[in-house]
């Protein structure tokens, strides 16, 4: 009777090992399998080839777990957005165009331990990324203009004055980058305000007989294809050159356009990831 007691005992004890062992391996996988689910979510303005280019790239450069979600060019289409991203518990958020951008900016403004990385944003800073919260970085979609007077300068080294028209509202802060830019290498920059892209012509023709080259702006209010186009054939006319900031521009006659290289942008976000998650 006694013996019987003794290994019932044993049992009993060696079963308390059995499950607690399993108790803890389970919470171990689970822990596990959360960590390998919820790193990284890349947010998506909209369905555009450039933004899936970045995103690809940045997802085999990252080799992590990755959720992708999409806005569809407005907050308003999927109401549940904002939760069916946080439910996974991003590690860290990739914001792809504009939209995206400031709605991850919003999305975190009580989630700041959550780092956003933004790309594919033309003109970044008119948007104010980076004002008020310290969990948001990027990567730009222009060069600066030091870099692209730079090109300018050495590929046509007679060129001393440089007109650009732009629309004040949405590029006045890099016409004041510029104008310094400009002043070091010795060139002068001569800018003209237009409030819509009808003005751009006769902005145009007032400035045509002062300046050797146009420095043409990714403004979304000159930027037309219209404008563009016609811009073209005037600086053929007058033989001045006309620069863009985008491979767009070449495309549309322009003799040369300074721009990154937006191949890269997803692996360079993936560095830039890489770094921030390290840390």
């Amino acid at each position: 009777m006694g013996g019987q007691m003794l290994i019932n005992q044993h049992m009993r004890q060696t079963i308390i090992k059995l499950v607690l062992g399993l108790l803890l391996m389970l919470n171990y996988s689970v822990h596990l399998q959360a960590a390998n689910t919820t790193d990284i979510a890349i947010l998506l303005s909209d369905s555009l080839d450039i933004y899936k280019q970045t995103a690809d790239d940045f997802s085999v450069s990252m080799n992590r777990p990755i959720s992708v979600f999409n806005l569809h060019g407005n907050i308003r289409k999927d109401p549940n957005l904002k939760q069916k991203l946080f439910a996974n518990k991003p590690k860290l958020i990739l914001a792809l165009g504009a939209k995206a951008a400031f709605v991850a900016k919003l999305w975190t403004q009580d989630k700041q331990h959550i780092p956003v990385v933004f790309a594919n944003v033309l003109n970044w800073s008119k948007y104010k990324l980076l004002s008020g919260q310290k969990n948001i970085t990027g990567i730009a979609s222009e060069t600066a203009p030091g870099n692209q007077f730079n090109s300018i300068a050495l590929f046509a080294p007679d060129i001393q004055r440089v007109a650009v028209i732009y629309n004040e509202q949405q590029s006045k802060h890099i016409i004041e980058d510029a104008k310094q830019a400009a002043g070091i290498l010795g060139l002068e920059l001569i800018s003209k305000t237009i409030n819509n892209a009808g003005e751009l012509r006769a902005a145009y023709n007032e400035l045509v007989n002062q300046v050797d080259a146009f420095w043409v702006l990714n403004d979304p209010v000159t930027f037309t294809i219209e404008n563009m186009a016609w811009m073209n054939k005037r600086c053929i006319q007058y033989r001045l050159a006309c620069v863009g900031q985008s491979e767009n521009a070449a495309k549309l006659g322009f003799l040369l356009s300074v721009n990154p290289d937006q191949k890269n942008i997803g692996s360079q976000a993936a560095s830039l990831a890489k770094s921030i998650l390290l840390r």
